[in-house]
């Protein structure tokens, strides 16, 4: 129950908006003023950044529960040596790091869960990187401050990445979880608005095509890179696009997806399905002004190694076993 009210507030709300605020206006209800009233409200209301109450609380736990999370590493590559091990608390991952939430799909509930986690799990805390319109929608914007987003740009990303995480205070103490241990890592879905009209129910693919610019920034700050592929993304939800593309093309040109969708019942609640994050690692060694090949090569080994690992080791863990993973 209380993950379906999350649900609810997270994105009924935001379907709701336009919804009621144009039923309203066209039939010239007086309750017209008094509902855009709240919805500036929802919209403008503060709300603190990169608090450390928006990951301790039980909304990791009740979403893990509903999709009945797994977590696959591969102990044998030396970057995920202390991974998801009380080690982490003394031996974090190596920053920078950009973790890859692949695919996007209406959202990645797998990579979310991971947010809540990640503290325990790698000993770091991650930003998020996402267009800055989302944290001003009403009701995702909780999920933002989860997520601690910050722009995609090139220049954010940097920024974030070329900050020392807060491991300790002045006196070399280490800091508890009260105090977030964010800097030097950015959570990045690398398929953007592709990842949401392409991906489709039943099949594992992931659409990056003549994309490089991540994989350039990786190479200039030697950013550790740990791609993750959440199988079952595309099977939480169904989307309703039209068969023209507009609302594909719409939501590149104005940078924010514009599309419907449906999951359980029919309403904006996931599908109750099991979500396998299935990882690999990658270090990069620093280049200051990375060649078009140096950058070509680290994509093919980022997303290449990913879908090899995927298919020849870790469907068979995931929950999938019939799928096969495709980098288009």
């Amino acid at each position: 129950a209380l993950a379906v009210a999350y649900f609810v507030m997270i994105l009924g709300v935001p379907l709701a908006v336009p919804v009621v605020t144009t039923a309203l206006l066209f039939t010239w209800s007086p309750l017209l003023k008094w509902w855009l009233l709240m919805v500036g409200v929802l919209v403008s209301h503060p709300l603190p950044a990169y608090r450390p109450w928006y990951r301790r609380n039980r909304i990791g736990v009740i979403l893990a529960k509903y999709f009945t999370m797994t977590l696959l590493f591969d102990k044998s590559q030396p970057e995920l040596k202390h991974i998801a091990t009380p080690e982490v608390e003394k031996n974090p991952v190596k920053s920078p790091m950009i973790p890859l939430a692949c695919p996007h799909g209406v959202l990645n509930f797998g990579a979310i869960i991971w947010v809540f986690f990640s503290r325990w799990l790698c000993g770091l805390e991650q930003y998020t990187a996402g267009a800055s319109v989302v944290t001003w929608v009403p009701g995702l914007r909780y999920l933002c401050a989860s997520l601690w987003v910050i722009p995609a740009d090139r220049k954010s990303l940097k920024k974030a990445l070329q900050e020392p995480p807060r491991l300790e205070d002045k006196s070399g103490k280490r800091f508890g979880t009260e105090v977030p241990r964010r800097g030097g890592m950015v959570g990045v879905v690398p398929d953007g608005i592709a990842g949401i009209f392409k991906s489709k129910p039943g099949s594992e693919a992931l659409f990056i095509g003549k994309k490089r610019g991540l994989m350039r920034i990786c190479l200039e700050e030697g950013a550790m890179i740990a791609g993750g592929w959440f199988t079952g993304t595309s099977d939480v939800f169904r989307v309703v696009s039209d068969p023209f593309g507009i609302m594909e093309w719409m939501s590149r040109k104005m940078q924010v997806s514009i599309f419907l969708f449906f999951g359980r019942w029919g309403l904006p609640i996931p599908q109750r399905i099991s979500l396998t994050m299935c990882a690999r690692a990658h270090s990069c060694d620093k280049v200051e002004a990375p060649t078009d090949d140096q950058v070509e090569q680290l994509h093919q080994e980022v997303y290449g190694g990913l879908a090899r690992q995927f298919n020849e080791e870790m469907r068979y863990y995931s929950g999938y076993p019939d799928r096969t993973l495709e980098v288009l």
